[in-house]
């Protein structure tokens, strides 16, 4: 989404790299769904949670981290098996920030509280979206290439049009041409996937448009975490690229509004979408 990033060298070249490295490899796991799914969202879980612990704290992961990390792949393995109601999984949620307030004090506690929650959210929203039928399936295919389509059309937008910054404090690089051109090219694309889906015209263009804006208030998120600890990147998974939250912050804000909605209504995609007809 950055019109240019001197940390990165050339931006388009390393992201054409990074998403040839890891568009692959997300395709996969979502198309096989299922444990296959649930085992890679658990390791992603498991990254972004260590990328959370030691920007925030400036600590290696000690007995803390591992407990909240392990009471996090509960929560999210339980929701998937719907072994427990959703008040269980909230207990435990209080459980862990109270363990993480008495010892990281009540600062850091509230970032490290709002991350395992925001983490736990986007996985349970990607299984969730992902489900267990073809049509969700296409569904979250079509998710993830919003998602894509908003960097790239962000990207070059901004560089295009240029003008006025959208977040000069944090993300200097961004502007509202940038923002406003991958919302409409990315509603665009709604369109389309609405006559591929035989849906309302007007639901899909709201729908996949809100998911560019989500997607764009996810990365200025991660972008002010970042600046808050004065960090450059969460991590260096990815060499040269930086870390897991760095290249899903964009998606997983996406799958965290998925997971509220399904919260409110499980079924609002076939509802809303017209999807399964």
């Amino acid at each position: 989404m950055n019109t240019s990033d001197p940390r990165r060298g050339d931006t388009l070249s390393l992201r054409v790299v990074s998403a040839a490295l890891m568009i692959p490899a997300g395709l996969f796991v979502v198309w096989c769904g299922g444990v296959v799914l649930l085992a890679a969202g658990l390791a992603c879980a498991l990254l972004m949670w260590r990328e959370v612990w030691i920007v925030t704290t400036e600590r290696a992961l000690n007995y803390v981290a591992h407990v909240v990390a392990a009471g996090l792949l509960i929560a999210i393995s339980i929701a998937y098996f719907q072994l427990l109601p959703s008040a269980a999984i909230a207990a435990l949620f209080c459980i862990l920030a109270y363990i993480t307030i008495r010892t990281s004090g009540v600062s850091s506690a509230i970032w490290l509280v709002g991350g395992a929650l925001i983490i736990g959210l986007a996985v349970n929203g990607l299984l969730e979206l992902r489900a267990r039928d073809d049509g969700r399936l296409y569904l979250t295919l079509i998710v993830m290439s919003s998602v894509w389509i908003t960097d790239i059309a962000a990207y070059f937008a901004g560089r295009g049009f240029g003008g006025p910054q959208l977040a000069p404090r944090n993300s200097p690089n961004k502007t509202w041409s940038g923002a406003a051109g991958a919302v409409i090219c990315t509603a665009l694309f709604g369109a389309l996937c609405a006559g591929l889906m035989q849906g309302q015209l007007f639901n899909w263009i709201i729908y996949i448009g809100l998911v560019s804006a989500i997607a764009q208030l996810g990365d200025l998120a991660e972008s002010r975490w970042k600046r808050t600890f004065g960090v450059k990147d969460s991590g260096s998974i990815i060499p040269g690229h930086g870390g897991i939250l760095d290249r899903l912050d964009s998606f997983s804000a996406v799958l965290v509004a998925h997971a509220i909605a399904f919260g409110i209504d499980p079924s609002f995609p076939e509802h809303a979408l017209g999807l399964g007809r």
